[in-house]
């Protein structure tokens, strides 16, 4: 294919709500137009491993493209900057978004309010320490809860505290760096630095864990779309194979 033009819905003009794009990048045949900038390109130098290189710039491009059509400006001329705790954001637009990748899928969040959202696709996940990662890195009383779990479902019930965590702390800006365990999802409001954050956690994918948060205090709808091989964005149907939203004393 040798135009990247997406297409995308109708509903997406004036965005609302927020709107989470999946997109499983092996089959996904973009052509990568000359339009990263020159921190990009330098970024991309870094890297040496050839699928990691490739899918950055694939990302990169598509970010743009998806961005730029969004914004009505020529994809190359997308300007980013970086917030306070160096989480990237669009110069001079109100516009939020947030992007994560897990193996070979990548999630693009949009948002009209500070969004974050976290991946992990899980179907070639190798057994690890799960309890030792929780103690390590989860309050004690989501530790507490996780030895409570029968071993076929602790890597799943780790997976949607672990992403509602990450998405809760990128969508505040300072990403795992600010304090997995400032965040007791099990206990307290999704609430950090005096800001309330609305979580929801889903499964859109068999075996893609995925959270997303908005710093608001309103019920903001959220709704799931793919990208398919043709660049064409459908939306997901519900019921996706499980939603949980973690609050207090629900689990």
């Amino acid at each position: 294919m040798h135009s990247n033009r997406l297409t995308l819905p109708d509903n997406w003009f004036p965005l609302s709500g927020s709107k989470i794009l999946l997109c499983n990048m092996t089959t996904l045949n973009l052509s990568v137009p000359d339009n990263l900038s020159g921190e990009e390109q330098a970024r991309l130098q870094t890297i040496s491993h050839p699928t990691q290189a490739k899918f950055y710039q694939q990302s990169r491009c598509l970010l743009r493209t998806l961005l730029g059509q969004l914004l009505h400006q020529p994809p190359a001329e997308i300007c980013f900057s970086t917030a306070s705790h160096g989480k990237p954001q669009l110069t001079q637009h109100p516009l939020q978004f947030n992007i994560s990748h897990s193996q070979h899928w990548l999630c693009i969040a949009l948002a009209t309010v500070p969004v974050g959202v976290d991946i992990e696709f899980t179907a070639h996940t190798p057994v690890r320490p799960w309890l030792a990662l929780a103690k390590r890195f989860f309050t004690a009383n989501e530790y507490q809860y996780l030895t409570q779990q029968s071993a076929e479902q602790l890597a799943e019930h780790f997976f949607q505290l672990w992403t509602q965590k990450e998405a809760v702390l990128k969508a505040h800006g300072g990403g795992i760096s600010a304090g997995l365990q400032r965040l007791d999802l099990l206990t307290h409001l999704h609430s950090l630095d005096e800001q309330i954050y609305a979580t929801e956690y889903s499964q859109p994918i068999p075996a893609l864990h995925c959270a997303v948060s908005l710093q608001t205090k309103v019920e903001s709808p959220i709704s799931y779309y793919i990208l398919n091989d043709q660049l064409e964005i459908e939306p997901l149907q519900p019921p996706y194979i499980h939603h949980l939203c973690l609050k207090p004393n629900s689990l």
